[in-house]
């Protein structure tokens, strides 16, 4: 038993002298890029690119077609539904949700002076329009759907009534959609 430890303690003793050189690397064999290839590596003129690699015209009239598509998708012809809670404990006492000039305000419930705002509001069909928010206010849901059962099913849910308890304003939201 003696010798098994000697043993295993002068592995651990040898490992441990000679560790650096079994295990390290040499890094003076790694090649290093010089300021000038750093330079050419970042700048590289629209002249430099070969033909192969420039935008073919396809490639362009494609990428217009999708930015069109993608600004149509915005422009809904749905009322878009905005379901929002803030925490505005650091928040100025009472504040509000502001410029809401083409908004419709389904809901508004203020818990206390400084306690959670929960807010339905309802944009136009031209697409989602969003309030200014109180200063030092935090998003606790941000829900945008143009589907109204999206946000009922949100409301009846258990992870909702994490912030809102009282069945009451429950029920007043369910109603008011």
């Amino acid at each position: 038993m003696k010798m098994k430890n000697n043993f295993l303690l002068l592995t651990v003793f040898s490992i441990a002298l000679c560790g650096t050189s079994i295990f390290a690397q040499n890094y003076d064999d790694v090649p290093y890029l010089s300021e000038e290839d750093i330079a050419a590596i970042e700048m590289v003129l629209p002249d430099d690119i070969p033909q192969e690699f420039k935008e073919s015209p396809k490639a362009a009239a494609e990428e217009k077609t999708t930015k069109e598509n993608e600004i149509s998708r915005l422009n809904s012809s749905l009322p878009v539904y905005h379901l929002l809670v803030l925490d505005r404990t650091y928040s100025a006492l009472n504040s509000d949700i502001s410029d809401t000039g083409n908004i419709t305000v389904l809901y508004k419930y203020k818990h206390g002076r400084n306690g959670y705002l929960i807010t339905i509001l309802r944009s136009q069909a031209a697409g989602p329009v969003f309030p200014q928010l109180p200063a030092r206010s935090r998003i606790i849901v941000n829900m945008i759907t143009v589907r109204k059962n999206t946000i009922k099913d949100y409301i009846s849910s258990s992870a909702f009534r994490r912030f809102v308890t009282n069945r009451k304003i429950i029920a007043d939201m369910q109603k008011v959609l």
